[in-house]
């Protein structure tokens, strides 16, 4: 029914079982733990394997809960974001700057976007209350030789003043993402990824973020 199963054993279970109850293939379904309190050891691949389920489900994972030391998944139904921008095969003609082509299987389509594009929205047509506190973006993308050589933002959200205040930016040159955001405060704040994984990215296939 389109549903899938993540299966957390606690001490003394069988591995089996757990593996009948859970989604295919187990080794991505199926968690066990000695104890409650030995939760956060498999937390981040939880979360991981979670948020990439989610890009089909549609599904954004918010946050792990614990009460009474009980877990439990926090979320809120999801959507694709490149229809927000009428970025499907139905509409994307009417975009400046988009073409259409074979995605990452030929039976999926991917945009294309040209040197003059420059997709945008505002905000409250995308997020009518803001962002939340904590949320998953997920990007598929590739990046194209002809890409520009200087540093760019594949998705950002700015201010009025069009002052970014929170995003994702490329630098080809150096062949590094980084992430962006302004703190309570305003102060910028930054982390910087470039190890081989990561070069990956430039101007090879499609990658998910």
């Amino acid at each position: 029914t389109g549903f899938s199963v993540f299966v957390v054993g606690v001490a003394d279970v069988d591995y089996n079982e757990l593996a009948k109850i859970a989604s295919k293939p187990s080794e991505r379904h199926v968690f066990i733990v000695d104890d409650f309190d030995a939760f956060e050891k498999i937390q981040d691949n939880l979360v991981t394997f979670v948020c990439e389920t989610a890009t089909s489900s549609h599904l954004c994972l918010l946050q792990l809960c614990s009460v009474s030391g009980f877990y439990f998944l926090s979320g809120f139904k999801g959507f694709k974001m490149l229809e927000s921008y009428n970025l499907t095969e139905k509409h994307f003609a009417s975009v400046q700057g988009v073409s259409l082509e074979s995605g990452s299987f030929p039976s999926y389509v991917a945009y294309r976007l040209h040197k003059n594009a420059f997709i945008s929205q505002p905000i409250r047509e995308i997020h009518p209350e803001g962002l939340p506190q904590a949320y998953t973006i997920i990007l598929l993308f590739r990046l194209l030789p002809e890409s520009p050589n200087e540093p760019f933002a594949i998705w950002q959200i700015t201010d009025r003043d069009y002052k970014p205040q929170v995003g994702v930016v490329l630098d080809p040159a150096s062949k590094v993402l980084s992430f962006f955001n302004k703190d309570t405060r305003g102060e910028v704040q930054t982390v910087t990824f470039g190890n081989d994984d990561i070069k990956k990215i430039f101007y090879g296939s499609f990658h998910k973020v």
